[in-house]
């Protein structure tokens, strides 16, 4: 039985399936909620002033969720966009009120953490970057 486990853990070992399904997600997710601030751009500056912030402010991070979604999804410049997402989550997180307790913060912790784990992991191999790397050799040598 020990064996069966230890031969079945081994032929789904791949850390690079790993990083880019955590990285497909959180990319999805981002992109869904941004694409849903930009397609409503008064309500989210309103929403924004609410919070004490100015309206420009929504419409950056609006389009920040939709590109740096999107290049999570693809693979490219994720080290940028996840330290971008882990900070915008993390002042998320304090501007919910982590007073409020863990659960009303979950959400926003769960995907600072996860872009902080994209930052230190890199992009993966199914990624554009690394896939341009490796057709091109001439990129691999820059």
């Amino acid at each position: 039985m020990k064996t069966m486990i230890h031969r079945t853990s081994r032929a789904f070992y791949d850390p690079s399936l790993g990083i880019f399904l955590i990285r497909l997600m959180v990319g999805l997710v981002f992109l869904s909620h941004g694409w849903g601030k930009v397609v409503a751009l008064s309500a989210t500056m309103m929403m924004f002033v609410h919070l004490g912030m100015w309206p420009v402010v929504g419409v950056f991070i609006g389009w920040l969720e939709v590109v740096g979604g999107l290049a999570l999804v693809l693979g490219v410049a994720t080290r940028f966009f996840g330290i971008l997402f882990a900070i915008e989550m993390l002042v998320a997180a304090i501007l919910i009120g982590v007073s409020h307790g863990f659960g009303a913060v979950e959400f926003e912790l769960l995907l600072a953490v996860c872009s902080l784990g994209i930052v230190f992991i890199g992009s993966g191999k199914y990624s554009i970057y690394k896939m341009e790397r490796h057709l091109n050799p001439d990129v691999a040598a820059a």
